[in-house]
């Protein structure tokens, strides 16, 4: 049996518990994510679990590398708004490797030897990297749009108070008037 093929047998149980680890910080909501995968009641499991089988899938064989960013980007875009820290966010992978090696690990030694799995895990980690730029991509985005927005606010607070003279956009009225005085 090739290593891919023997991979792929695996395929169900590996993934299967990859998406529970992932759901388990979830709490209580979990339950819902887990069991319903319709993509228009349920867009965000749909797409957690599309995501990781194109991981999964690639991880053996030839990458598809549109399809692999594809996934990591959608990825990256739904951790980068729940999660802050992107220890946090990108631990999916630390998990993946960490089911590879305490379920078929010993295995995968035993019949194919260590550059089978060293390559397995190499593949994850540049899978982890790639993921990790568009993360940092999207949480730059989201503090950029907070950044206007509060920009926006704090303007249409002082327009309305009136401490905004119209015909200069930023200056406030009383640093103008300070300057006309002189």
């Amino acid at each position: 049996m090739e290593f891919k093929d023997y991979f792929q047998s695996k395929k169900h149980e590996l993934l299967e518990l990859w998406i529970n680890k992932f759901w388990e910080e979830f709490g209580e909501s979990a339950y819902y994510f887990k069991r319903e995968i319709d993509p228009f009641t349920n867009p965000f499991g749909y797409h957690i679990r599309v995501c990781f089988e194109k991981v999964f899938d690639s991880l053996c064989g030839d990458v598809n590398w549109g399809e692999i960013e594809e996934a990591l980007q959608k990825l990256a875009q739904i951790r980068a708004v729940q999660e802050s820290l992107p220890s946090k966010a990108s631990k999916m992978f630390l998990i993946l490797k960490g089911i590879i090696r305490d379920r078929i690990g010993d295995e995968i030694l035993n019949k194919f030897g260590i550059s089978y799995l060293l390559s397995l895990e190499d593949r994850i980690n540049i899978f982890m990297l790639r993921y990790f730029d568009f993360y940092q991509t999207y949480r730059e985005r989201l503090y950029e749009l907070k950044v206007e927005e509060f920009k926006r606010n704090n303007y249409l607070l002082l327009k309305r108070a009136g401490l905004i003279d119209e015909s200069s956009e930023f200056t406030l009225k009383e640093e103008s008037n300070q300057y006309k005085k002189h």
